[in-house]
């Protein structure tokens, strides 16, 4: 009798047969009941515009093989997936194919590119899965902007802001390249005074820098990023008068 050797990989036969597997057998459930030290990887969310890329597809295979060593090393891992899915990319990219409603665009996106993930084999537990434009995910985020205002930590006021007169938006200084908007390199961008929402961080500066010393594991690029980013500096405001006009100046906040 003579043993038929299977050569070759097959991956349109082998990797469902094991996805399944994987999936009956729950391995990428997180139990917050288990007894094993606790590991939480987090990717960061897609926006959900258009196809998902080769560098999505990088970055969440890298996140999948962490999460798989970590249970191998006696872990329960905790590795959900979600999708940043508010913004005025799917709202541009759905008016660029007819007039497509964005709910509708991002939607659809959101299908095929879970199905991709699905495909990959990653081990993410969808029951655990958040779609930001959504009511069950918003309503918390509503609910957490209205705590801020009640204790006073939201306010509005008038602010010099870049704007991209195209996405008719404000951007961040990040997203000023030479002067001109990320999503629209042509378009140069228009500075404005705007009243809008502003969170008191500044009130939380020296605590938030305090803590940055605790991720000593973090790329140092990463801090300096943030640290940036809370902007907290010492300095000090003098007032220039004005010429030709008595009692009158300008206060300026210097470094």
């Amino acid at each position: 009798m003579t043993a038929t050797r299977r050569t070759g990989y097959s991956p349109q036969e082998i990797e469902p047969k094991w996805q399944r597997v994987w999936v009956e057998r729950g391995v990428m459930k997180a139990s917050e009941s288990s007894p094993k030290p606790k590991y939480y990887d987090l990717v960061m969310y897609p926006y959900p515009s258009g196809d998902l890329t080769v560098g999505h597809a990088r970055n969440y295979v890298m996140g999948d093989v962490l999460a798989r060593m970590k249970r191998m090393q006696g872990h329960e891992v905790l590795h959900p997936f979600g999708w940043d899915a508010f913004g005025l990319p799917a709202e541009n990219a759905a008016m660029r194919r007819g007039g497509v409603h964005p709910g509708e665009w991002t939607l659809g996106n959101i299908k095929k590119g879970k199905r991709e993930l699905e495909m990959l084999g990653i081990l993410y537990d969808w029951d655990r899965e958040v779609t930001s434009c959504l009511p069950d995910y918003y309503k918390w985020t509503e609910w957490l902007f209205e705590l801020f205002y009640e204790r006073g930590l939201a306010y509005r006021a008038m602010s010099p802001v870049n704007w991209c007169p195209v996405d008719k938006t404000v951007l961040a200084n990040e997203q000023v390249i030479n002067g001109r908007c990320w999503r629209h390199l042509e378009v140069e961008v228009e500075k404005k005074d705007l009243e809008q929402w502003f969170f008191k961080i500044t009130d939380y500066a020296q605590r938030l820098l305090d803590d940055l010393d605790t991720l000593e594991h973090w790329p140092q690029k990463v801090r300096v990023m943030q640290t940036n980013w809370i902007g907290r500096s010492e300095g000090a405001e003098v007032d220039f008068p004005v010429v030709g006009l008595a009692n009158e100046s300008v206060r300026i906040y210097t470094t």
